[in-house]
C-alpha cells in the first residue's frame, strides 16, 4: 500500500555528515516501524532542493550529485530527484546545458523541470523544456531516458511522487506515497457489476479512512523517533503495472465503459471526491497531488484502452481537469515538434493555475517511432503501448515578460463585488 517513502535532503542546510547520519537513522526506523506494521514500501527514495534560485553551476550540481548518488548507494535507496526552477529568471542556459548532461551520467536520478508555480507560468520556460525533451529523447535509442524526467505546474514541496518532487525546508522530512487503488478495486468487487455510485464511495471513503488513519499515525511514529519532520501522505489512486493495479480497470468497473468515454471525467471526480472526504474524515496530513493517476505506460488496462485507441490525447488533457497528475507516461512519436510539447505543457500549465491543483507533463518520444506503431521496451515495470499523437503546431509561442501571473476564472466571482 505504500509506493514509496520519499526523504526531502536540506542540502546546504547542515553539515554532509550530519545529513548522512539523519537519513540513515530515518532509514532505518522507517524499515523498523513500517515492516512491523506489515506495510513495507516498494522503494525509498531521495528529493533534493530546487536548483536554480541561487544560479548554481554545473560544478555545484554534479557535486551534490555524486554526494547523493553515493549515499544512495549506501543506505539502499532507488532513486533521487533533482529539481530544476526554471520559472526563477536566471542562467537557464546553463541549467538546461546541466540537465541534458546528467540525466545520462546518473542512472538513479530523477528530474523535475519546474515550469509553473502556484501562480505564474513561465512561457519561454515551457519552450526550453521541450526541446530538452527532445534533446533527452535522441540519448538512447529508446527514449526511455525521459521516464525520469517532469515537467511540472504548481507542485507543491515534498511532494511524494516522482518526478514531480523537490524538497523544502531546513531539516529532513520524509513523506508517503501511496497505492490506494487496491482498496478501491476491492470495494468495487464486493458490490459487483454496476453499483450505486453513492453507495460505493461511502463504502470506499469508510475503508480509506481508516487505512489512511493508521498510515498517518505509523509517520507520526517515525517522526517522533528520528526528528525528522513528517510532511504528510498522497493518497492518490495510482497504477503498478502487475496487471492488477489499475486506475483504468477501475475507472472502467464503475463506468461500464472503457476509460476515456463520456462520463470518464465524473467517475474520476467521484473518486477524487472520495479520497478528499477520507482525508478530512481521518485528519491524515496530506501533501501532493491527492488524486486519480492516470500514467499511461504503468497501468496495462489503459496501456490496452490506447492500443486500441479508445482514448487519446484529447481524452488525457480533459482527464487532467480532475485527475492527480495531468499527462503522464505518454510515449509521443520521435519526430514530435518541440513546438506540440510546448502547447502540450501550456495548456497543462494554465489548467493547474485555473484550478489551483497541482499536475505535471511527462512524454516519452520514442526515437523512429511514428503515431500509431508501437513501443518495444519490454521492461517488468512499464507496459508497451501505441504512440499517440500530438497536433501539428509549428509557432513558438512567446513573451516579452519572463512569467505571466494569469488570473484563475474564480476571479471573476469577486469582479463586481
Amino acid at each position: 500500500m505504500i509506493r514509496s517513502v520519499t526523504v526531502g535532503i536540506p542540502v546546504g542546510a547542515k553539515s554532509p555528515a550530519e545529513l548522512e547520519e539523519g537519513a540513515k537513522t530515518l532509514i532505518a526506523e522507517a524499515r523498523s516501524v513500517l515492516g512491523d506494521a506489515n506495510m513495507v514500501p516498494r522503494t525509498i527514495r531521495y528529493t533534493l532542493p530546487a536548483v536554480g534560485i541561487k544560479g548554481e553551476d554545473e560544478g555545484t550540481v554534479l557535486s551534490t550529485l555524486r554526494w547523493i548518488d553515493n549515499l544512495a548507494a549506501e543506505t539502499g535507496v532507488r532513486w533521487f530527484c533533482l529539481p530544476f526552477d526554471f520559472v526563477e529568471e536566471g542562467p537557464r542556459r546553463q541549467r538546461l546545458s546541466t540537465a541534458l548532461d546528467i540525466i545520462s551520467r546518473f542512472p538513479r536520478l530523477f528530474m523535475n523541470l519546474i515550469v509553473a508555480d502556484e501562480e505564474r507560468l513561465s512561457v519561454p520556460a515551457i519552450n526550453d523544456v521541450a526541446s530538452l525533451v527532445t534533446k533527452i529523447a535522441r540519448k538512447s535509442n529508446n527514449g526511455f531516458d525521459n521516464f525520469r524526467v517532469g515537467a511540472s505546474c504548481g507542485c507543491p514541496a515534498n511532494s511524494p511522487f516522482f518526478p514531480f518532487s523537490r524538497h523544502e525546508g531546513d531539516d529532513i522530512a520524509f513523506s508517503f506515497a501511496l497505492e490506494t487503488t487496491g482498496i478501491a478495486l476491492a470495494v468495487v468487487q464486493e458490490l459487483g457489476t454496476a453499483p450505486d455510485l453513492d453507495l460505493f464511495r461511502d463504502r470506499l471513503v469508510e475503508r480509506l479512512t481508516e487505512s489512511l488513519g493508521e498510515i498517518h499515525a505509523l509517520g507520526e511514529e517515525i517522526a517522533a523517533r528520528t526528528g525528522a519532520v513528517y510532511k504528510g501522505l498522497d493518497a492518490s489512486f495510482a497504477p503498478f503495472p502487475d496487471g492488477e493495479m489499475s486506475v483504468a480497470a477501475l475507472v472502467e468497473h464503475l463506468l461500464g465503459a472503457p476509460v476515456g468515454s463520456h462520463g470518464s471525467v465524473f467517475v474520476t471526480g467521484v473518486l477524487t471526491d472520495a479520497i478528499r472526504a477520507s482525508l478530512r474524515n481521518s485528519g491524515a496530513l496530506s501533501v501532493g497531488f491527492n488524486g486519480v493517476m492516470y500514467s499511461l505506460m504503468e497501468d496495462n488496462a489503459l496501456a490496452a484502452a490506447n492500443s486500441r485507441r479508445n482514448i487519446n490525447m484529447d481524452a488525457m488533457v480533459s482527464l487532467s481537469a480532475v485527475c492527480g497528475c495531468g499527462v503522464d507516461m505518454v510515449p509521443i512519436s520521435g519526430n514530435s515538434f518541440p513546438e506540440e510539447i510546448a502547447g502540450l505543457t501550456l495548456d497543462i500549465a494554465q489548467m493547474a493555475l485555473s484550478l489551483h491543483k497541482p499536475l505535471g507533463v511527462r512524454v516519452l518520444p520514442i526515437p523512429n517511432k511514428s503515431q500509431n506503431e508501437f513501443t518495444e521496451f519490454n521492461l517488468d515495470f512499464l507496459c508497451d503501448s501505441r504512440v499517440v499523437g500530438l497536433q501539428a503546431h509549428d509557432r513558438k509561442l512567446t513573451t516579452s515578460a519572463p512569467t505571466l501571473n494569469l488570473l484563475s476564472p474564480r476571479f471573476s466571482n469577486s469582479l463586481n463585488s
